[in-house]
């Protein structure tokens, strides 16, 4: 017995004084666990370690001499769940960090990063651009398009209402009169069907090689509809997607943020995606894919629903997604760049989020319904994306809640507000180098980001996953407004 204590004390530890009580006996030494051994049970717990013949009417003594061990064993059992949850929050951050790394390391030093291009391929196009409720927006968007510098003959535009209740559809016919140079086509759809169904009808009128989708509030530089198509000369790439910058960077610290978050993503976070050709989420904003795969994920589209409620929400992800299943690569081409207006109050800016995060979390679990499919098919770069993005979403929200209820003064420490400024005066600089269009005038504004990260894992994903059958198009929705009846024609119709 001596010698097996000296074993697990060290093998010349003095061996404390013994103290024998009935069938065991107990030495004072530092807190283990029970274990078996040899032909004894050691029973170890604090400033003890009790030695019980192996029998089998004899139990452990802990709960005689320790009533309230058993008590302290079930709260280190409950501890668990906790820390399990912050493993899986901070693998996820970690693989954040390294993305973003990455990102750093493959721009700079690995070509093999950027897609070949081929600006002779010149396949015919069609730009879709559906829309609901944008009002004269709508026409610079297509103002922006027309200018393209892109063959006219080969490309044209297809505008999609989905039954706005403002003058959009107005906004849509100007446009037609003014823009003769390029074909302008309009639709509209017979009832609210969502922005992807409202890519489907407009599909139906487009016998173009190369589908565009785009968003009906954005303005387009010039060269992107030929940097997109070029990317096409990859046989095998199906879906390729342009950089989304921010047209009103200084409006106030809302807008900044965003400015530093969308420049980031693009540049940094989707290079290793691009890498290997196998980008998660190409945005909705300025979105390239074959005719014919988009025609055999056209049925998928339609179909899609929670448990029985049609989604016409996420589409982005939905494609991009559905074209890394079929086999083909998927790519974001920073060359094809287009702006958007980012939302400037913290209202619309929730609620573009709250919608955002209803996709992240549907493709979670269509993930997680066919992950048979994503361990054979998929590059094992997308799988960790497409599972640990949203998995840190719905971790992060526990955690959270964990934190506060432990300490609700945790994240107000310096360490935050120090990386958060340090981050925000890199990409400031960054940007003003790189992109004055978007130079962010107060780049201290980042630190607020702190107080948003908290809000949106604390609020965004619970509501998201409580308002998953949710068909709003969310900050486009507006009241109907109170003028004539329109004389416009119902359904599809080809201008």
């Amino acid at each position: 017995m001596a010698g097996m204590l000296s074993t697990l004390t060290g093998e010349n530890a003095d061996i404390p004084r013994a103290k024998t009580t009935g069938h065991f006996t107990c030495y004072d030494i530092d807190d283990v666990h029970c274990s078996a051994a040899c032909s004894v049970i050691l029973c170890r717990f604090p400033g003890t370690l009790l030695i019980l013949q192996k029998e089998p009417s004899v139990a452990c003594p802990v709960s005689r001499d320790r009533p309230g061990l058993r008590n302290e064993l079930r709260v280190r059992k409950a501890m668990m769940a906790p820390i399990l949850l912050w493993l899986i929050l901070v693998v996820s951050l970690l693989v954040t960090a390294v993305k973003y790394l990455m990102g750093i390391i493959l721009r700079f030093s690995f070509p093999g990063t950027t897609a070949r291009k081929d600006y002779t391929y010149e396949p015919t196009v069609s730009v879709i651009m559906p829309c609901y409720n944008e009002g004269r927006t709508v026409y610079e968007t297509i103002a922006s398009i027309a200018e393209s510098n892109y063959p006219n003959h080969k490309f044209e535009v297809i505008a999609q209402d989905d039954c706005s209740v403002d003058d959009s559809y107005e906004w849509m016919q100007k446009a037609q009169r003014d823009f003769t140079n390029v074909r302008i086509r309009l639709g509209r759809n017979e009832v609210n069907s969502g922005k992807a169904r409202s890519v489907c009808n407009a599909l139906a009128l487009s016998t173009a090689e190369v589908i565009i989708s785009i968003d009906s509030d954005c303005i387009f530089h010039p060269h992107a509809i030929r940097e997109l198509t070029a990317c096409f000369a990859e046989p095998e790439m199906g879906s390729v997607g342009g950089r989304v910058g921010v047209r009103n960077p200084n409006d106030n610290v809302i807008t900044a943020i965003q400015t530093l978050i969308y420049y980031s993503a693009f540049q940094l976070y989707k290079i290793p995606e691009n890498w290997t050709r196998s980008v998660c989420c190409i945005s909705g904003c300025l979105f390239a894919i074959r005719r014919k795969l988009l025609l055999e994920i056209e049925p998928a589209i339609r179909a899609r629903n929670w448990f029985g409620v049609q989604v016409g929400q996420g589409e982005d992800r939905f494609l991009t997604h559905q074209t890394l299943l079929r086999g083909y690569g998927t790519y974001i081409n920073n060359d094809a760049l287009c702006w958007t207006t980012v939302p400037n109050t913290l209202s619309v800016l929730f609620k573009q989020q709250l919608r955002w995060r209803r996709s992240i979390v549907r493709d979670f679990f269509f993930t997680l319904k066919t992950l048979p499919q994503h361990v054979w098919r998929l590059h094992p770069n997308a799988l960790l994306t497409l599972m640990l993005v949203p998995l840190g979403a719905l971790v992060g929200l526990l955690v959270l809640i964990t934190a506060l209820t432990q300490d609700p003064l945790s994240w107000t420490g310096p360490l935050p507000l120090l990386a958060a400024l340090a981050i925000g005066a890199i990409l400031t600089w960054t940007i003003k180098k790189y992109s004055a269009r978007e130079a962010v005038a107060h780049p201290l504004a980042f630190a607020a980001y702190i107080g948003w990260s908290m809000v949106s894992n604390l609020f965004l994903t619970p509501l998201a996953l409580c308002t998953m059958d949710s068909a709003d198009w969310g900050t486009r929705t507006v009241a109907p407004r109170n003028s004539r009846t329109r004389e416009v024609p119902i359904g599809n119709t080809t201008g």
